[in-house]
């Protein structure tokens, strides 16, 4: 099954040898609640295009392999509850690791010296052996970083500026921004078609830039010209809760766009990677009333509703004062799911976010984008991921909404209830939000009045 796209076998009995899996397995491979034991198969190592990584609640043992680090598309690997053990892998920032409920397993730390001569002779064993792959290793990466270097001071970058403040004319130095790319260190934050890099200008600034993921392949789909007029049509919008691009460097490697960086990250980091506590329900609350505002405006615009084709929290930003900003408006214009070709095997949207009929039509509209702001409601007011030990948030809370009597078992337990109506009251707006026919649900500008009405 070549152009499988996703596999749930979570909560069966199976057990023995893992096969080789469909190679363009893209939105999740769910296998937990099985009775699978040993190793973590090699067999997983070629799925180099999956997001979500559900291994939880079997009986696998041994160490993580490290091939697991180089699956370039994951953000999301579940390995809680097995036998596990030696030093957890260094991963990505952006991917999320549960490793809970493995006994033997600790994340790396630094070598100690001992004081006794024959442990000193071991560990001057073991540093030598580990040296040696990892100076070669060390060293490749050098010699890459400077080949980029040497390629970029060649090959000055052709940047566009789109912001008429003259305080982002001053600050953006393109040079200075492309060399940025030359290091993963400046990764900053990875989804599904899109990676977020950190650049310091000379001036001391920060500032967002975007690559857009399998660029060459996008450009087939959009071509450089109508990528650059619609850079320059979204450059000219004008609103608070968007988030527009400041400039742009299209080369023949791809398309890079310039955003203002916001120091809080994603809300799926806030929520999810840090003590979701932090953000209480008056932030919480706001930030839902402000990603509706943003939404609203995107499907408003006269000349055609901007569309999200990865509406999800990975893609909403907070500013310095939990602001929220919608990210990603341009994928749409780029890419178009239905007329995907070559390599190009798109699903819209993320894991947990995509709505039930997309499976049938492969179209994004208005509705789904509706769906997919549900589960970012549902994100906020359960204080849980959009996918869960192989379940969807959905469908989830939709399984527990049943009873209105349970509603209040839903809601996140480490909030104040200093609101609880209120609460409620979006988990109403939200189960609208992600109702199962696309005809029911409400339009953006509706979801926002029934959010303000929630005050």
């Amino acid at each position: 099954m070549n152009t499988l796209l996703e596999l749930q076998l979570g909560q069966n009995q199976l057990s023995g040898y893992i096969p080789k899996m469909p190679p363009n397995l893209q939105i999740s491979l769910n296998l937990s609640n099985n009775l699978f034991e040993g190793p973590i198969p090699k067999t997983l190592a070629g799925l180099t295009g999956l997001e979500v990584l559900d291994l939880s609640n079997n009986n696998f043992s041994g160490e993580i392999p490290d091939f697991l680090t180089q699956l370039g598309s994951l953000t999301q690997l579940l390995l809680s509850n097995n036998s596990l053990s030696g030093v957890v892998p260094n991963f990505g920032p952006w991917v999320l690791v549960d490793t809970s409920g493995n006994k033997n397993l600790r994340n790396a730390i630094k070598p100690t010296t001992s004081s006794k001569s024959g442990k000193q002779n071991s560990v001057a064993v073991i540093v030598l052996e580990a040296t040696i792959p990892v100076f070669a290793v060390g060293v490749g990466t050098i010699i890459a970083i400077l080949l980029i270097l040497r390629y970029t001071r060649k090959n000055l970058p052709q940047g566009t500026l789109l912001a008429e403040d003259d305080i982002h004319r001053s600050n953006i130095d393109f040079n200075k921004a492309m060399k940025a790319l030359a290091f993963p260190s400046n990764i900053v934050l990875k989804t599904r078609f899109s990676t977020y890099y950190k650049a310091v200008m000379p001036s001391g600034s920060n500032y967002f830039v975007k690559k857009l993921n399998g660029s060459n392949d996008l450009f087939q789909l959009a071509s450089r010209e109508r990528l650059r007029t619609m850079l320059e049509v979204f450059g000219k919008l004008s609103n608070s809760n968007v988030m527009t691009p400041l400039a742009y460097v299209l080369t023949v490697s791809g398309a890079f766009l310039f955003y203002e960086f916001t120091p809080r990250g994603s809300l799926f980091d806030n929520l999810h990677k840090s003590s979701g506590s932090d953000v209480d329900w008056a932030s919480r609350y706001s930030i839902a009333v402000g990603v509706a505002q943003g939404l609203a405006y995107l499907h408003g615009i006269a000349s055609g509703p901007i569309l999200l084709l990865d509406m999800s929290s990975k893609n909403i930003f907070l500013n310095s004062l939990m602001e929220p900003l919608v990210g990603d408006i341009e994928l749409y214009k780029v890419i178009d799911p239905s007329k995907s070709t070559g390599n190009l095997t798109t699903v819209a949207g993320s894991v947990g976010y995509i709505p039930p009929e997309y499976a049938f039509t492969m179209r994004i509209t208005m509705a789904a984008n509706v769906y997919s702001f549900g589960v970012v409601l549902l994100e906020l007011l359960t204080g849980k991921p959009p996918v869960s030990e192989g379940t969807e948030l959905a469908k989830w809370v939709l399984s527990n909404s049943v009873h209105q009597d349970n509603w209040d078992q839903i809601l996140d337990s480490t909030l104040s209830r200093i609101s609880p109506d209120q609460m409620l009251a979006v988990l109403k707006v939200a189960l609208h939000c992600i109702g199962e026919s696309p005809d029911e649900r409400p339009a953006m500008n509706s979801v926002l009045q029934m959010l303000l009405d929630a005050r």
